[in-house]
């Protein structure tokens, strides 16, 4: 039983909505002077920005926060904090982020997620253009993968490519890639021309688009969803290609790459 002398951590359940809005309920404070402090880690300093919401109290020791779409927030990893005390999670209602179908140019995701130190944070990404994948498949007849996506905020045309980079090197690969209704586009990546230029042990190919011959590369990622991190849940089976085996995969923050390893 909570007395009046126990403090409690904060701890928020979110409502996120389609638009990039994000409802915060805390319970655990109900100052009226309390405000949620969203805070963009990384960089020298650890931080590098910060966004504070007014908190309003709902009664019963809670208080709501609400990020609406329109706060601007740089892509990154934000976490909560009541004053300097980090916010736990609490339930997390991300229904509305399952399968979007953006109608503006510029894609704004907001994620709320816990942190491997139980914290709550929210994932952001901001694509103006954006190419989100989307089916991946395997095909072992070819020694290949196959890529459906999305455009949007760019259209498909003459000279439309896909190119793995070899992280780290100025080695590449393109494939031709072919377009459909609504922005839809698809290619076929060989597994081999990767393998020939691969040196090391193992090595990643970051995934990108350029949807004509004179436009700017786009990365390709998957990011309109409720899942802030695919890395370790969409895992792909390997196709060995000479001595290297080859699979899809994706990166911490959602981006679509291809990891060669050495094979045993």
């Amino acid at each position: 039983m909570t007395t009046s002398t126990e403090r409690r951590v904060p701890r928020a359940d979110c409502i996120a909505d389609s638009a990039g809005g994000i409802t915060f309920d805390i319970a655990g404070t109900s100052a009226p002077d309390a405000v949620l402090v969203l805070k963009r880690s990384g960089g020298p300093g650890g931080v590098q920005d910060e966004t504070r919401l007014p908190l309003t109290p709902t009664g019963e020791g809670s208080s709501r926060a609400v990020l609406p779409s329109t706060v601007e927030l740089a892509e990154g990893r934000w976490e909560a904090y009541v004053g300097d005390e980090a916010v736990e999670p609490g339930i997390r209602d991300l229904r509305t982020l399952l399968d979007r179908t953006p109608d503006a140019d510029r894609i704004t995701v907001r994620v709320p997620y816990p942190t491997a130190d139980g914290r709550l944070a929210v994932r952001c990404w901001v694509r103006a253009p954006h190419a989100e994948a989307g089916e991946i498949g395997l095909a072992p007849e070819r020694g290949a993968m196959t890529v459906e996506g999305r455009l949007y905020g760019a259209e498909l045309g003459e000279g439309a490519v896909a190119e793995a980079r070899l992280r780290g090197s100025d080695k590449s690969y393109r494939a031709p890639v072919t377009g459909g209704d609504g922005g839809a586009f698809g290619f076929t990546l060989p597994y081999g021309p990767l393998a020939e230029q691969h040196l090391g042990k193992q090595a990643l190919w970051d995934m990108w688009l350029r949807p004509t011959a004179d436009a700017a590369w786009i990365r390709i990622a998957r990011i309109l969803d409720d899942i802030h991190d695919r890395k370790n849940i969409f895992v792909y089976p390997k196709l060995r290609s000479g001595d290297w085996l080859a699979a899809p995969c994706y990166t911490s923050d959602n981006e679509l790459c291809v990891r060669l390893t050495a094979a045993p």
